[in-house]
C-alpha cells in the first residue's frame, strides 16, 4: 500500500517538474534560453518509467503547460519549443537499445535541422514573410536596443559612446555573417546539453549504469579532418565568399572539436580521480578565457592522430567482456 502511494507520489512530482520545466520559458520573459532543456524530462523519465509511464507523464504535463501558456496568452512559445521534445524520446529509445551517443547526437541533430526548415518554410507560407530574415531583424534591433541603453545611460562622454557604437557596430556584421553556423551549433549544443545532463541524472538514480556509459569515449570521423584543412584554404582565399563560408564551417568544427576536447578532459580526469572540486575549478579555467576553450578544441584535432584515450578505451573494452 505504501509502495504504491509513494509511487503515485513519485509520478505526480515528475508530472509538476516535466510541467514547470515545459511552462517556464514559455510564460517567463528573460527564461526564453530554458527552451533548451525541453528534451530532458522526455529522455529522463522515458528512461526510468518506461515508454508507457513516461509518455503519460510527459502528457500530463503538456496539458497542464498548455492550459498555463494559454491563460496567459504565451502558447506561441510552447509551440516553439515543442518542436524540441521528440529529441528527449530518440536519447530514450537510444538509452533503451544501447545506441551509441554519437549516432543518436547525429539523428537527434539531423531532426531539429529538417523539423527547422520545414516549420520555416511553412511560416513563411502562411505570414508570407521570410523568417531567416525575421530572425536576423530582431537580432539587429536587439543590438540597437544595446546601444540605445548605453546612450541614454549618460554615464559615457561621447568619445566612449562611439567607441561602442563602433564596437556593437562590428558584432553585428559579425553575427550577420556568423549566423547560419550560430544556428547549426545552437542546435548541436542543445543535443550536447541533453545528453550530458540526462547522461548525468540517470547515473545519479542508478549508480550501476556506469557501463552504459560512453560520451566520455566517443570520438569524431576521422575524415572529418579534411574540411578542416579545407576551412583553413577557404580562409586564405582572397574572396569575400569563400572566407564567409570558411568562417561558418570553421564555427561548426570547433563546436564539434571542442566537445571531443571535453570528452578527453573529462576522461582523463576521471582517469586520474580527481576530487569534484579540482574538476570544477578546471572546467571554470578553460571557459574563462578564448585561450582554454581553443586549447580543447586543439586538443579534441589532436586526437585524431595521438588518441589521449587509447589505454581507457581499450580499458572499457575489457571491462564489458569479463562483464
Amino acid at each position: 500500500m505504501r509502495a504504491g502511494a509513494s509511487r503515485q507520489t513519485e509520478a505526480i512530482g515528475a508530472i509538476a517538474v516535466t510541467a514547470l520545466v515545459f511552462t517556464v520559458p514559455a510564460v517567463f520573459a528573460g527564461l526564453e534560453w530554458l527552451h533548451c532543456l525541453m528534451p530532458l524530462p522526455a529522455y529522463y523519465f522515458l528512461s526510468v518509467y518506461g515508454q508507457k509511464q513516461g509518455a503519460i507523464i510527459i502528457a500530463w504535463a503538456l496539458g497542464i503547460a498548455g492550459g498555463m501558456t494559454f491563460w496567459t496568452g504565451t502558447m506561441p512559445g510552447l509551440l516553439f519549443s515543442l518542436t524540441l521534445l521528440p529529441v528527449g524520446f530518440i536519447l530514450a529509445r537510444a538509452d533503451r537499445e544501447n545506441e551509441s551517443a554519437q549516432r543518436a547526437g547525429i539523428t537527434s541533430v539531423g531532426y531539429l535541422v529538417l523539423v527547422w526548415l520545414v516549420t520555416g518554410w511553412l511560416v513563411g507560407i502562411a505570414t508570407q514573410s521570410n523568417p531567416y530574415l525575421d530572425l536576423r531583424q530582431s537580432l539587429d534591433k536587439g543590438f540597437e536596443a544595446t546601444f540605445a541603453l548605453y546612450r541614454d545611460s549618460g554615464r559615457f562622454p561621447a568619445g566612449d559612446l562611439e567607441e561602442i557604437k563602433a564596437f556593437i557596430s562590428q558584432l553585428r556584421e559579425q553575427v550577420a555573417r556568423l549566423f547560419p553556423a550560430l544556428l547549426l551549433t545552437s542546435i548541436i549544443c542543445t543535443v550536447w546539453l541533453n545528453t550530458v545532463v540526462g547522461q548525468w541524472l540517470l547515473r545519479k538514480r542508478d549508480p550501476s549504469r556506469t557501463g552504459r556509459e560512453d560520451l566520455k569515449n566517443w570520438r569524431l570521423p576521422e575524415l572529418l579532418v579534411w574540411p578542416v584543412i579545407m576551412t583553413g584554404l577557404a580562409l586564405l582565399v582572397p574572396n569575400e565568399k569563400l572566407n564567409t563560408l570558411g568562417l561558418n564551417v570553421g564555427l561548426v568544427l570547433l563546436v564539434l572539436y571542442l566537445s571531443q576536447g571535453l570528452a578527453i578532459v573529462s576522461s582523463m580526469m576521471q582517469k586520474w580521480s580527481l576530487p569534484l572540486a579540482i574538476r570544477i575549478i578546471t572546467y571554470s579555467l578553460l571557459f574563462l578565457q578564448i585561450y582554454g576553450i581553443g586549447f580543447v578544441a586543439v586538443l579534441g584535432l589532436a586526437d585524431v592522430w595521438v588518441d589521449f584515450r587509447k589505454q581507457r578505451l581499450k580499458k572499457d573494452v575489457d571491462d564489458t567482456s569479463v562483464s
